[in-house]
């Protein structure tokens, strides 16, 4: 009975390295978008990079799975106010409604990235199909 789910596992493998090369560069930009979404050294909202040597002063968000910019995570926070604390009245002008709701939809996004991200092992693929 063993060597039936070896050998289905095998089929699996093999049909995953022939859908890795098929669809190449389909593959590498979903691998892109997974690994660069997880880097340590960019904010994760505005992308701009974030010095190793200045990384304690990049604050790690309340979230913690998040790094963000120090003005990106003042802005976080003042999210985290606006929803969570009820506060009524905008530090800023642009914390309007649709302020909020761009950072509702960019959380929802990132969640959607981390269960994607987890849901398969992203660098055990690519091994596979250099075999």
């Amino acid at each position: 009975m063993e060597k039936v789910f070896n050998l289905t596992a095998r089929l699996e493998d093999k049909k995953r390295k022939e859908q890795i090369e098929a669809f190449r560069d389909r593959f590498d930009a979903v691998r892109r978008v997974l690994q660069c979404t997880g880097c340590q050294y960019k904010c994760a909202m505005c992308n701009r990079h974030i010095d190793p040597q200045q990384m304690p002063e990049a604050r790690p968000s309340s979230m913690s799975e998040f790094v963000l910019c120090d003005s990106c995570q003042t802005e976080f926070e003042a999210y985290q106010d606006l929803c969570q604390k009820g506060r009524t009245e905008p530090e800023v002008f642009w914390h309007t409604r649709e302020w909020i709701h761009f950072w509702t939809c960019w959380l929802d996004y990132q969640h959607s990235i981390r269960n994607f991200r987890d849901s398969f092992d992203i660098n055990r693929i690519p091994q596979q199909s250099e075999e």
